[in-house]
């Protein structure tokens, strides 16, 4: 048995229970056993807590109930599967899972080793469990949904809409390491932070807008797109260059919203017609809607980047695994700098 951080239903609210005789996780032939030393909490993690995408994987999850959450973990090796040859009992061990039934608000978690990589010795497991998902939402953006590579986005100008959270302190240090220019908003508190990544115009949100001061941007990365998809790409089209190279990339993608909350039946038509429709409505630029999807090649270049001191962890707060609901409940005001990190001892 072990200790785990369980939800036994959705709720806005966030009612974790700690459960000190859940079963050990199943160990797979291709899955590395790590024993998590510390986590972290996503917006993700809130919006699946919430029933974020239960039309599509509700039978799946219900199975998994009390559910563990968590995809950000780190710690080491107690024990691997018959097909893994990279990785041994007491490595120090780092990733982003992501299994439904691999939650890592828990003592244990069984890890697909494509999902695992060593830790960066000068990382912290504290500051090591605050980097994968974030840095890998963005790789995955860029390079899987919207095709780009490195190399195609140094001397670009970039914008970032929401710089300050998790995801986005991330990603202003990747793209300034591909030579972006980058601009973002962000809240006057968090001014400084953002200036001291590199940012070379930050936009206060609460007394500019970004539409009235911006223009000619080759590239912009949405991370505050919400339920209004279409004003939101609406607004932050105005300020990109109007040619075929130009990209809009968001993570709030309409299909599993739209089938949320009409249904598979009625939802997927929907979804279907309201991308032709804005993506018609915008050309030449291109609009993209990331879903994170798990990459080693990006997680090894995260290792190295983190080893190189280029991508550094940026810290808001941490909290024991025993006050996780306290930790879910700080995300959710929107107004952490950085990521929300969690120490799974109890």
């Amino acid at each position: 048995m072990m200790y785990s951080a369980v939800i036994r239903d959705y709720g806005d609210e966030p009612s974790f229970e700690i459960d000190e005789t859940s079963p050990l996780p199943e160990l797979k032939s291709n899955q590395v056993l790590v024993k998590i030393l510390a986590s972290s909490v996503n917006p993700i993690d809130l919006m699946k807590r919430q029933g974020y995408g239960r039309s599509i994987f509700e039978k799946q999850r219900r199975k998994n109930f009390p559910w563990i959450l968590g995809s950000d973990f780190s710690g080491h090796v107690v024990n691997v599967g018959q097909k893994v040859t990279r990785f041994k009992e007491g490595d120090e061990v780092w990733g982003c899972t992501s299994k439904a039934n691999s939650g890592t608000y828990a003592e244990y978690a069984a890890i697909d080793q494509e999902e695992v990589n060593i830790k960066p010795k000068n990382l912290s497991f504290e500051e090591a469990a605050s980097l994968p998902y974030v840095f890998l939402t963005t790789w995955s953006a860029i390079v899987r949904w919207a095709g780009l590579r490195p190399q195609d986005l140094n001397g670009k100008k970039v914008f970032i809409q929401g710089g300050a959270g998790g995801v986005g302190t991330t990603a202003i240090q990747l793209f300034k390491y591909w030579g972006c220019e980058v601009s973002s908003t962000c809240s006057a508190k968090n001014i400084n932070l953002l200036q001291s990544l590199g940012v070379t115009k930050v936009i206060n949100y609460q007394i500019e807008a970004f539409q009235d001061i911006l223009d000619d941007q080759d590239l912009v990365y949405d991370l505050l797109g919400d339920s209004a998809l279409e004003d939101s790409i609406g607004t932050c089209c105005k300020v990109l260059k109007k040619n075929p190279s130009s990209q809009y990339i968001t993570l709030t993608h309409p299909l599993i919203n739209t089938l949320d909350d009409k249904g598979l039946l009625l939802g997927a038509p929907h979804a279907f017609f309201l991308r032709q429709k804005i993506k018609s409505t915008h050309r030449p630029i291109n609009v993209h809607w990331s879903i994170y999807r798990p990459s080693l090649s990006g997680l090894q270049e995260l290792t190295y980047l983190s080893e190189e001191e280029i991508i550094k962890p940026i810290i808001d707060s941490i909290y024991s695994l025993s006050d996780i609901s306290k930790a879910h409940k700080k995300v959710a005001t929107g107004h952490a700098s950085g990521k929300v990190v969690i120490s799974n001892i109890l």
